[in-house]
C-alpha cells in the first residue's frame, strides 16, 4: 500500500466502524463524513460532521488502539488516505499541516465535552 492513496465511498457507506484495528487517517477532498459512537442504550450519539479539506480516523494511528467511533459517508466523499508512514512524513515536511492537527484536536476534544454534557 503507498503511503497515500484516493478513496471513494457512495452515500452510505462505512468508512470504519467502531473497533476497527487500523493505522490510516483520512483527508476529504469532498463530501461530508458523519463520526458517531453508541451510547450504552444502543443509540447512537453524532460526536462530528467534517467535510472537504477536515481530516478524520487520525486518533487510531496515533495511539495504535482500537478505532474509538465509527465513520459513515453521508453523502459521496472522495478522501485522500493516508498511512502511518505518510502520516510521519507530513508531520516532518509540514510544520504547519502539524500545529493545524493538534489545533484540530483541541477542538474535536472540546466538541466532545459538549456532546457528553448534553447526554447526561
Amino acid at each position: 500500500m503507498s503511503s497515500i492513496s484516493k478513496k471513494t465511498f457512495k452515500e452510505g457507506d462505512y468508512i470504519f466502524f467502531e473497533g476497527d484495528l487500523e493505522t490510516q487517517f483520512y483527508i476529504i477532498e469532498s463530501g461530508t463524513v458523519k463520526i458517531f459512537t453508541k451510547n450504552r442504550a444502543g443509540q447512537r450519539v453524532e460526536i462530528a460532521k467534517f467535510g472537504s479539506g477536515e481530516t478524520f480516523g487520525e486518533f487510531a494511528l496515533i495511539d495504535k488502539g482500537a478505532r474509538s467511533a465509527s465513520a459513515l459517508a453521508v453523502t459521496e466523499v472522495k478522501v485522500l488516505q493516508v498511512s502511518e508512514e505518510g502520516y510521519q512524513t507530513m508531520l516532518e515536511d509540514l510544520p504547519v499541516w502539524a500545529a493545524s492537527m493538534l489545533k484540530s484536536f483541541m477542538l474535536r476534544l472540546k466538541r466532545m465535552n459538549d456532546v457528553l454534557k448534553m447526554n447526561e
